[in-house]
């Protein structure tokens, strides 16, 4: 797990386009117009929290009744200006699409998740730092409540700086043996570990790892298997193999379970 690519251009003129630009004349359009100042202004104060890493002391506008409405009316996965957000979202820096729920990586984004819940701020339907690529599951657990009385209940993947230490182990029995935990062994922010804790909970990432461990292994096998020929020794292959993953490491973070549960298995001593 590690951070991704945040929304680079300015959210509100996002907003006001979409209204401008994807509404016909009518009441919805100018109830929208109506408290255009007001949603400026908590957008402004979206910002500043999101930049301050403060979004846990937001509060929402109040908006209600036919402003609620009109404002929950602007998101649609439908909608052209949505489509192609979720596509700007989800392509990287090399133009290439990476189609992976960044809130778990195991299933394909089928959504944009409202960070903060669109109902209760219906200010921020359509607020793109608000919005974060999610598949079905991660959403479904994810439900409306996103705070506990301390603390975030779930990463901010756009603004937490996500550690570039390891958290996320496996503990190995054998090859159909072995659990994923998370343990704080690189003295962490302890408010943040709590937050990653609470994070994999909901989400059930421990459990949802362990369900999607097999393809993972089997490449593993076949991996060595194959290789095993080339190399003079079972220490020249491993090392191969652990150079191998090391580099989608890189690229996908230090906490990446599949590379978390390939390098445990090549440290236990199951296949050398």
């Amino acid at each position: 797990m590690k951070n991704i690519k945040c929304y680079q251009k300015d959210a509100l003129t996002f907003h006001k386009d979409l209204i401008n630009y994807s509404l016909n004349k009518g009441e919805v359009k100018d109830n929208l117009l109506k408290n255009e100042l007001s949603i400026t202004k908590t957008y402004i104060d979206y910002k500043d929290r999101f930049d301050n890493y403060n979004l846990f002391t937001i509060s929402a506008h109040g908006f209600d009744a036919e402003d609620k409405v009109n404002l929950l009316k602007l998101y649609s996965s439908q909608r052209k200006s949505i489509i192609e957000l979720k596509k700007e979202l989800t392509t990287n820096e090399f133009n290439q699409r990476i189609n992976t729920c960044p809130n778990c990586t195991i299933e394909k984004v089928a959504s944009l998740d409202h960070y903060v819940p669109k109902d209760e701020f219906p200010e921020f339907s359509v607020n793109p730092i608000n919005l974060v690529p999610c598949c079905s599951t991660c959403n479904s657990k994810k439900k409306e409540k996103w705070k506990g009385d301390q603390n975030l209940l779930f990463l901010n993947l756009y603004s937490d700086v996500i550690p570039n230490s390891q958290y996320l182990f496996v503990n190995v029995v054998s090859k159909t043996e072995f659990t994923f935990e998370l343990k704080n062994v690189s003295k962490i922010d302890l408010n943040l570990f709590k937050v990653i804790e609470s994070h994999y909970s909901r989400l059930n990432l421990l459990q949802r790892f362990r369900e999607d461990s097999d393809e993972v292994i089997s490449e593993l096998e076949i991996l060595i298997s194959s290789a095993r020929e080339s190399f003079n020794d079972d220490k020249e292959l491993r090392n191969f193999i652990n150079n191998h993953y090391s580099t989608i490491e890189k690229r996908d973070g230090v906490n990446n379970w599949k590379v978390v549960l390939v390098k445990a298995m090549l440290n236990s001593n199951i296949y050398f």
